[in-house]
C-alpha cells in the first residue's frame, strides 16, 4: 500500500514532459553569437542562449547543435549539447543543472550535475534525470563516481481531502 501511495506521489512530483511535448515542432533559437562549421556539421550557440520548441524553453550559456542533412541537402537536427546554467521550463515545470542533452532521434533529454526540479509545490534534488519522450518515462539518480552512494531527495505535497 504505501509503495502504491509513493508512487502516486512521485508520478504527481515529476514533470509530464513527455506527456505533453511536440518534438516535432519548429526549434526556434536566439543566441548572441553563432558559429557555424558545415563541416562538422555543427553550430555553436553562445551568450544566454535561449531555445524553444512548442511548449518547452531551454536556456544556457552555450548550445552545440549538430546535424545531418537530408536528401536535399537540408540541415536535420540530431543533437543540443546544453552547458552552463542549464534551465528548462514547461508549463508548471521547471528545472535546472549544469549540463542538458537532447537526443532528437531517440527523443531523450537528459539533465546532468546538480539537477532540481520542481512542479507547482513538488521538488526533486539529484544528480541526472533522463525523460524518454516515446516511453512517456523520467528516470531520476543522484549517484556519482565521487558519490556512488548518492541519493534522491524529495518533498512531495499531499492534497487536501475533500469531503
Amino acid at each position: 500500500m504505501m509503495r502504491a501511495i509513493m508512487a502516486g506521489l512521485l508520478l504527481a512530483a515529476t514533470p509530464s514532459l513527455a506527456q505533453s511535448f511536440d518534438s516535432r515542432a519548429p526549434v526556434d533559437i536566439d543566441a548572441a553569437r553563432m558559429d557555424l562549421s558545415d563541416d562538422d556539421r555543427e553550430v555553436i550557440f553562445s551568450g544566454a542562449v535561449v531555445i524553444r520548441q512548442a511548449n518547452l524553453t531551454l536556456n544556457a550559456d552555450r548550445v552545440r547543435v549538430t546535424y545531418a542533412k537530408d536528401a536535399g541537402g537540408n540541415p536535420q537536427l540530431q543533437r543540443l549539447d546544453a552547458l552552463g546554467n542549464v534551465r528548462i521550463a514547461q508549463d508548471v515545470m521547471k528545472a535546472s543543472a549544469r549540463a542538458g542533452y537532447y537526443d532528437v532521434g531517440n527523443r531523450l533529454i537528459t539533465l546532468v550535475g546538480g539537477v532540481k526540479m520542481d512542479r507547482s509545490d513538488n521538488h526533486l534534488e539529484g544528480e541526472r534525470v533522463v525523460w524518454n519522450l516515446d516511453r512517456r518515462t523520467s528516470s531520476f539518480d543522484a549517484r556519482t563516481a565521487t558519490n556512488p552512494g548518492g541519493r534522491v531527495s524529495g518533498r512531495f505535497t499531499v492534497p487536501e481531502k475533500k469531503n
